[in-house]
Parts: C-alpha cells; structure tokens; sequence
C-alpha cells in the first residue's frame, strides 16, 4: 500500500510544527538497514554495484518481485509481491499511461456528497452499477519532493479542515502527491475523494497501484448503487488516533 498524510497540531498554533501520521507502502522501504548476505544473494550484488554508475537501477528477482535504488531521493524500493495485484488479478503492466482519463461514462456514475458522519465528511458514491477492474483515474495533486517542503506546505493553511488529509506518499516518506485543493472541487469525481475501509472487507472495493509517480484506482468488486467507494489507507494513518477509526 503507498501511503496517504495525516497531520494533527494540538496546540492549535499555526506556527507549532505539526506531528505527521502517514501510512507507508509495506513493500516500500527506506534503505539505512544492512542486507544479509548469502550465497544465493551474490548475483543480485554483483548488479548492484552497478548503482554507483547510474542514477536509477531496477534489479528483477525470482517470482515477479524487484530492487529499484533511486540515487536522487535516496530510495531503495523492494518489491515484496509479484506484478499480479492479488485483489483484482489486475497486472502491474496495465497501468494506463500518464494522462489517460478514466471513462467519462464512469465518473458520471459516481457522485460526490455529504456522508452524514462528521469524522468523514464528503464521500464518493456510485449512482449506477460498476463493473469489477474498472479504472477510476489517477491520484490527483501537486507533486512534492521533500518532507520539509511538504511541513511548510501544510503548516500554511493553518485551521483549515483537512489540511493534511488528501497527501499521499510515493515512497515512504521522501516524495508526495498533496490532493488537497482538487479534493475541493466536489462537481466531478476523484480519487481524492475516496474514504476509508478495511482490507478484506466488503465496504472496501477500490484498489491502487503505484507505477514511479502514478497512483492508478480502481475497482476490486462489482459495485451497487448507493455504494459508497473506499480503499483501505493503512494502518500508519490511523496511529495515535484509533479512537477516529472506530467511529468510521
């Protein structure tokens, strides 16, 4: 899972620096560990000694899985799960290239409302029957580079609801896709909007995957009218304040 932001200031001073909640991708993570090294290792180190001649490096491992070092955020991704996403059988090669547009037949068929719970707010809602597989569109934001970039950003709009609620993280904590002026726009539909449900329950019917820069939505299960669409954030997001995931 890659990660959405939460940000909590206590004191309710816009100038005190607010304590982050985020949830990281648990395929996802920072190298400052050592590798256990053994025989069945060697060829892969053999290749990543090619890191220092090159600024991104993606080493494939036995049953779909991979390395990728990035030399410019410092980011050593491992990933632990073949290609396949287990949930939809949807492959990883299937995301749809940047800037593709989900079906306008699709967004029309989700409306954007007012969930009548206050510790949720506004909530995506299906108006027509959605088939299974069906992409929904990308994460939308403004990309951030830097965790202190992301702090100032936040740290800016002081009071404001859900200041920090719509930011995403790529990788763990380095990089960040911040949703929170198109969560907004309420008129049409986008991931942005989507709630909270636990995996592997029936309310959770959306999935994303994560391709560089790109996170792709879409359904895991055939969905009614009057559903409500939601994915699962994690359980980083809900770290010091499970008292607000019991009332969802």
């Amino acid at each position: 899972e890659i990660c959405r932001y939460k940000t909590e200031n206590t004191k309710h001073d816009v100038h005190t620096t607010p304590t982050i909640n985020y949830k990281t991708l648990d395929t996802t993570r920072r190298c400052n560990a050592r590798l256990m090294v053994n025989s069945n290792l060697l060829p892969f180190l053999l290749y990543a000694q090619l890191i220092t001649l090159t600024s991104c490096l993606t080493i494939p491992l036995p049953g779909g899985r991979s390395i990728s070092y990035n030399s410019k955020t410092g980011v050593l991704r491992i990933q632990l799960e073949s290609n396949t996403a287990a949930t939809t059988g949807l492959p990883r090669q299937l995301l749809p290239t940047a800037g593709t547009h989900p079906d306008p037949n699709v967004v029309q068929s989700i409306d954007v409302r007012d969930t009548g719970i206050p510790q949720k707010g506004f909530g995506a809602y299906a108006t027509r029957p959605i088939e299974r597989d069906v992409f929904l569109g990308f994460y939308e934001g403004d990309l951030i580079r830097s965790r202190d970039t992301l702090e100032d950003v936040v740290r800016g709009r002081g009071q404001a609801s859900g200041a920090g609620d719509y930011v995403m993280s790529l990788d763990g904590g380095v990089t960040f896709l911040d949703g929170y002026e198109r969560a907004k726009d309420r008129s049409i539909f986008s991931p942005v909007h989507l709630n909270h449900a636990e995996k592997n329950t029936h309310p959770c019917n959306c999935i994303r995957l994560l391709e560089e820069d790109r996170v792709a939505f879409f359904t895991s299960r055939t969905i009614s009218p009057g559903d409500e669409l939601c994915f699962d954030y994690g359980s980083n997001f809900w770290s010091g304040r499970e008292e607000l995931k019991l009332l969802e």
